[in-house]
């Protein structure tokens, strides 16, 4: 069985699937195209008996956003060049996130300058934001929360889990005292200073955080035993790298690198825009104040939920009843930002021995 990925864009020069651009809230440009392709591991277009054919398939812009809550009003479905009409097959198309394992890493800035800032419980409550969001569907996405200050390593605070108490319960543990002066914290061999009300190495090792939580993420992606699967960074930070562990260029390289999605979010002035912008290649989210974090990771986690909702089935009977057929299944959105998006995918399959009696 041949199959192949088509994206079509609505206007006919080529340059319309050209770089996305980040625009004035950070998010990626849609592009003006869909782009419907199988997943890594999928089986593709499959037909049996009576006459019943099915295809998984994810759908995306042509910019790489996932395209979630399609119904099957917005596919159409051609054999052999002529589209199939509804009244001489049944046609059905169901959203499959069930199928799927999204991984998802919020890292957080526990940096002395974001602790002493006043602003630490806005930040845990919008992190329960993106929790809330991002759990609420239940389509296997696992999330595990991590943090870092001047250390060399960001710190794991709850590995993966889908458990959303557990994850909370990981949230309020950073808010138990651990000292009232750095004195306190001499039981602690690689953070001694105390910052508010925790021991901290009083710097930010913002590259170094990004380098070790992509290559964490990455490596729970390489050795996942789930066929299809996906991973999202969720970086959070007040500041600038001060600790100079790694460079910005290995933070970059370690994000260009990696297959996971990459979002940034920078709160204040002190921020080094340039550098959010290029770690958060899949947006980058700039937030004035404390109080406005909580809209930027529901945005978010948005975003990362419709990674696995963007996953298909289409199942229709096949009015075919002998020899091999050319497949191809259309969508087509309207959108107020962005228009008409159309985009296919296309393949063969074999009806030989299709009888009536089809009923999906």
């Amino acid at each position: 069985m041949r199959h192949s990925l088509i994206s079509l864009c609505v206007t006919l020069s080529l340059a319309a699937c050209g770089p996305s651009v980040v625009d004035e809230v950070g998010t990626r440009g849609a592009q003006r195209c869909l782009s419907l392709s199988e997943p890594e591991g999928s089986s593709g277009l499959t037909s049996g008996l009576p006459s019943r054919v099915s295809w998984l398939f994810k759908v995306d812009t042509c910019g790489g956003e996932p395209v979630a809550g399609l119904t099957g009003a917005q596919f159409e479905i051609y054999e052999d060049g002529k589209k199939v009409s509804a009244f001489e097959s049944q046609q059905r198309v169901a959203p499959k996130g069930e199928r799927f394992r999204l991984y998802s890493v919020v890292l957080l800035d526990l940096s002395g300058s974001m602790l002493r800032s006043g602003d630490f419980p806005a930040l845990q409550a919008a992190a329960g934001r993106y929790l809330d969001a991002a759990l609420k569907d239940g389509h296997g996405h696992h999330v595990a929360l991590m943090t870092f200050d001047g250390r060399a390593e960001p710190q794991v605070l709850v590995p993966y889990t889908s458990n959303r108490a557990t994850l909370q319960a990981g949230l309020d543990s950073l808010s138990v005292t651990e000292c009232r002066a750095s004195s306190e914290c001499a039981g602690f061999p690689d953070r001694r200073t105390c910052a508010g009300w925790r021991c901290v190495d009083d710097s930010t090792n913002l590259n170094g955080g990004v380098v070790g939580a992509v290559n964490a993420l990455s490596a729970t992606l390489d050795s996942s035993d789930v066929a299809w699967r996906d991973g999202a960074l969720v970086i959070f930070t007040d500041g600038t790298d001060q600790a100079a562990r790694a460079s910005s260029g290995d933070a970059q390289r370690a994000v260009t690198q990696t297959r996971a999605h990459v979002f940034t979010v920078g709160l204040g002035g002190e921020v080094d825009e340039a550098a959010l912008r290029a770690f958060g290649k899949d947006g980058y989210w700039p937030v004035e104040k404390a109080e406005q974090l909580g809209t930027a990771f529901t945005e978010i986690a948005a975003r990362v939920s419709g990674l696995a909702n963007r996953f298909y089935v289409l199942e229709y009977c096949s009015p075919k009843r002998s020899g091999t057929h050319a497949l191809e299944v259309r969508a087509v959105i309207e959108t107020e930002r962005d228009g008409r998006l159309t985009g296919t995918i296309s393949g063969q399959f074999d009806a030989t021995g299709f009888t009536s009696g089809c009923e999906l």
